[in-house]
């Protein structure tokens, strides 16, 4: 039996294109989803990020751009469809709305994840302040501080309550301590009324060149202060009638300069100052003396730091100490995460130069996106149903379908090759054989290579090639951006005047910051400002009283012009306070927003890294209380304050040049080209710039091509499917079309393309300059950096002595203002009252500088620990890994109030650690 071929059913073929055809339909509408969009995207920077970051010194382990989960502002909600956000509710109104979200906020996201953090840290920092109260018993009475290798006194130093100022001038600022005796409650006979005495000449170190008080009635209320037991009391049998005086002790001579038969006793005597008494009266007057002399010390302030924040005093604000601070800016930092997408968007031109030297694939019915070799090559086949009447005069009802796929490709040389597939099916619904579609393919291939202009791989590749580099910058941008994030957190990035000096600490380089740089320490240092105020308003409210008081004995010699000069000093003690306490609060505000918090969350800093600088400053204001009080004891609160910690440069110590006891400037020089070399081999930025300058010289050569004839090839090679057949793959070798296009120009106008080469042959030798002046600048910021270090830590140093000058200028000056006057027994009223006046005006100058050197401290090592970090930063020396930097500048002393490593040396980034390299 003979098999025969059955005819095919045209109604068959159709019924299987036709579904065929609505898929392609379909699929040039479909696309993949914004997750695999965005996914593709991050795999393909992340992978270019990586690549420019394998060098150790600017290497980044982990990158991500999306948001950390704890920061403010993470993300909860899909990624790719957020839901909308509030709208402004006029704007809404006024105009169209486009978009009808399915779901709307009604408030603005905001993550709440960095709150938990200061919970899980508030109950840490509790937990840790019970187990410390609890180890070392601090519910028990706190003892007197006394400095290092000093022995108590064998009698305890007397304590008063403090003063309280009159009605007349109240104090909205109170002390924090005892709120002390009201003045309706002070006796009249309690406190002193001797007018004040010029200090006598000798040996001020000497003990016994200080002027003791002799006045019984001054004398008298510390006795009734301190407990101590009066002595009996005569008048003077040499007082002439209604000029008795005050009473003074049976066995005791009147006072210096009082007597009108003094004996002259010479008080730089080594052994017996008073030859008229005993040394054991003598010992005993100049104990009682002390006594008096500590009046005016207030007691311990209680300093509220929640209430100086502007927080009630029993509230519980979060408290941070800088490694939380740190910590928290890392996570929640707005331009941290800045500078993270500054990264991802330059790598994101790096991802498109790249495919645009990778095979581009287009597929679709009449697609019109072309690929980096070139448009769609012809022929592009519409898509039309195209229908007309008999009445235009030819009628018509056809369908063309066209679909077209291919490939394009860019090679180095600049050459573009386009290969692809096209096809044209049309259904004349019209004709005899409706069904019957006529078919017709296309296999086109293009090719295009430039000789002379546009071709070539310095012009082909400079896209690509600068991309690359730029992502390279970056990335190098990004690692010196984390040095400066350290210094920026800790000590801030605005300039720091110190007493005419101002010490640059600028911000980031980047740019694009509109968040403050303000910094943990500059905080720390508003804080203990402010303490100082209250201690110093403390003690003018005492000296008020005293003088209050004092006024009202007939033969003290003070009027109400001494009392008014102690109510301005108050009056600008208070101002001073406010100034102080504004600032602290504006500061600690815009360091909450610098860590990316709102200004309104309840935050105080942990205070650790300056108390050494409180246990000083109280430990002085026992040591002025103490009636055993010794001079000699003053430097050695000095030398307990913080020490400075050095700074290594190549195996040079900075401080070296200063701290040995001798200026070593022939040495300075030396450390100062030694500090250069070490900054232009580690300096990031300045790898930059000398890279930017070979890029201007690449641009000589890309100009120039343009300034050439042009002299392109282009080949086209086409098969066609014939017109009989319904196969749409039925390509002969026969049914084809062959070209070739020879395109030639001379550089006959080239005007443009001249200037263009001239201008970069300018903008080559303003590179070359700018990389010198970028040297010489960095150079220059060194050599200022190391000279600023130096100025701040013999600043510091010379300080240290001028504190404990201060200190004994303000003791020395009390004692004499209740000292007995030494002038002339008829010396007249206007002479005691210039001497009171003259005398008080030093106590208040002294009271004040002794404030101010306790700020200055404070202020010199705060600019001492910013010149610190500064340096490191310019050196390029510091870690690119923010903890590694982090604990390199503060090392576990931290707990220990401590702010540095000692001498010890930054390891430079991409070096082994010690022990990585078998060091101890």
């Amino acid at each position: 039996m003979t098999l025969k071929a059955q005819p095919t059913n045209p109604s068959r073929r159709f019924r299987f294109r036709v579904p065929l055809l609505v898929v392609l339909a379909l699929g040039t509408q479909s696309g993949c989803t914004r997750e695999f969009f965005r996914e593709w995207a991050n795999q393909d920077v992340t992978e270019a990020i990586f690549e420019k970051s394998r060098d150790p010194r600017w290497r980044i382990d982990l990158f991500s751009v999306e948001p950390p989960a704890l920061s403010r502002f993470a993300d909860p909600y899909d990624p790719d469809a957020p839901p909308a956000p509030p709208d402004d509710y006029a704007a809404e109104a006024t105009s169209p709305v486009p978009q009808w979200p399915d779901n709307r906020l009604i408030i603005p996201l905001e993550g709440t994840g960095y709150l938990d953090m200061l919970d899980v840290w508030q109950r840490e920092n509790e937990q840790k302040a019970a187990e410390n109260e609890q180890k070392t018993g601090e519910n028990a009475a706190k003892p007197p501080r006394r400095p290092s290798g000093t022995p108590r006194p064998t009698t305890a130093p007397t304590e008063v309550e403090p003063p309280v100022p009159p009605a007349s001038i109240p104090s909205p600022f109170g002390t924090g301590g005892n709120s002390g005796t009201p003045l309706e409650a002070i006796p009249p006979n309690s406190l002193p009324t001797s007018p004040p005495a010029n200090p006598p000449s000798g040996d001020p170190k000497a003990p016994q060149a200080r002027v003791k008080s002799r006045d019984p009635a001054l004398r008298l209320a510390a006795f009734q202060q301190t407990g101590i037991e009066e002595p009996t009391l005569t008048q003077s049998p040499t007082a002439p009638p209604g000029l008795e005086g005050p009473r003074r002790p049976e066995n005791q001579p009147p006072p210096i300069g009082m007597d009108p038969s003094p004996i002259q006793s010479d008080l730089s005597a080594p052994l017996n100052p008073r030859p008229d008494l005993t040394p054991e009266q003598y010992r005993e007057s100049e104990e009682k003396g002390d006594a008096i002399a500590g009046m005016l010390i207030p007691d311990e302030i209680n300093f509220n730091e929640a209430e100086a924040a502007g927080l009630p005093r029993n509230s519980r604000p979060y408290k941070l100490t800088m490694e939380q601070a740190f910590r928290l800016g890392l996570v929640n930092a707005r331009f941290y995460q800045f500078q993270l997408e500054n990264v991802y968007t330059t790598s994101l031109a790096v991802t498109l130069q790249r495919f645009a030297f990778q095979p581009q694939f287009y597929a679709g019915l009449s697609p019109l996106t072309g690929t980096a070799a070139g448009g769609i090559p012809a022929p592009n086949p519409f898509n039309q149903f195209l229908y007309r009447t008999r009445e235009t005069g030819t009628p018509i009802s056809s369908l063309n379908v066209g679909t077209v796929a291919g490939v394009g490709k860019v090679f180095n040389s600049g050459g573009r090759l386009l290969m692809g597939f096209a096809n044209q099916v049309v259904f004349n619904f019209l004709g005899q054989n409706s069904r019957q579609p006529s078919v017709q393919s296309f296999l086109p291939l293009t090719f295009v290579q430039p000789f002379l202009r546009g071709g070539g791989r310095a012009v082909t590749l400079e896209a690509l090639t600068q991309a690359e580099r730029n992502l390279l910058y970056a990335v190098r941008s990004f690692a010196k951006f984390r040095q400066e994030f350290v210094v920026a957190t800790l000590v801030g990035g605005t300039p720091i005047t110190n007493f005419g000096s101002t010490l640059q600490t600028p911000g980031f380089s980047g740019g694009g910051n509109s968040d403050p740089t303000i910094g943990f320490l500059n905080v720390i240092q508003d804080i203990q400002l402010i303490e100082n105020d209250r201690k110093n308003i403390a003690a003018l409210e005492r000296l008020y009283m005293i003088y209050s008081e004092l006024i009202k004995g007939e033969a003290s010699g003070l009027t109400q012009l001494q009392v008014d000069q102690v109510d301005q000093s108050y009056q600008q003690a208070l101002q001073t306070l406010v100034n102080d306490r504004t600032q602290f609060r504006s500061q600690l505000d815009q360091f909450k927003i610098q860590l990316g918090m709102p200004p309104d969350v309840p935050l105080i800093l942990d205070r650790s890294l300056a108390m050494k600088f409180k246990e000083v400053f109280d430990g002085i204001d026992d040591w002025q209380r103490d009636p055993k009080r010794n001079l000699t004891d003053l430097p050695q609160y000095a030398a307990n304050l913080p020490d400075l910690a050095d700074v290594n440069i190549d195996g040079r110590s900075v401080l070296s040049v200063y701290n040995t006891g001798k200026d070593n400037e022939d040495d300075l020089e030396d450390l100062l080209l030694a500090a250069e070399r070490v900054t232009l081999e580690h300096r990031l930025d300045l790898m930059n710039e000398r890279a930017r300058l070979y890029d201007a010289w690449r641009q000589i050569r890309v100009s120039a091509n343009a300034l050439k004839g042009i002299f392109n090839v282009t080949l086209t090679n086409q098969f066609i499917t014939p017109p009989a057949t319904t196969n749409p793959f039925a390509f002969v070798d026969q049914a084809k079309q062959f070209s070739l296009v020879l395109n030639a120009e001379l550089p006959l106008v080239r005007l443009n393309e001249r200037n263009q080469f001239r201008a970069t042959l300018i903008g080559y030798e303003r590179q070359r300059r700018s990389l010198q002046a970028f040297e010489d600048n960095l150079k220059y910021q060194i050599r200022i950096d190391v000279r600023n270090l130096h100025q701040q830590y013999l600043t510091y140093e010379i300080n240290r002595k001028n504190f404990t000058l201060a200190v004994r200028l303000k003791d020395q000056a009390f004692e004499q203002i209740i000292a007995p006057p030494q002038g002339a027994a008829g010396a007249s009223g206007t002479a005691q009252a210039a001497n009171a006046a003259t005398q008080t005006n030093n106590l208040i100058n002294f009271q004040r500088q002794l404030l101010t050197q306790e700020n200055t401290l404070i202020t010199n090592w705060l600019g001492y620990e910013t010149a610190r970090l500064t340096l490191y930063r310019d050196l390029g020396t510091l870690p690119y890994d923010e903890w590694e930097a982090y604990r390199e500048l503060f090392p576990a002393d931290y707990g220990n109030a401590g702010t540095g490593g000692g001498s010890r040396a930054i390891r430079p980034p991409g070096a082994p650690r010690p022990e990585e390299a078998g060091q101890p």
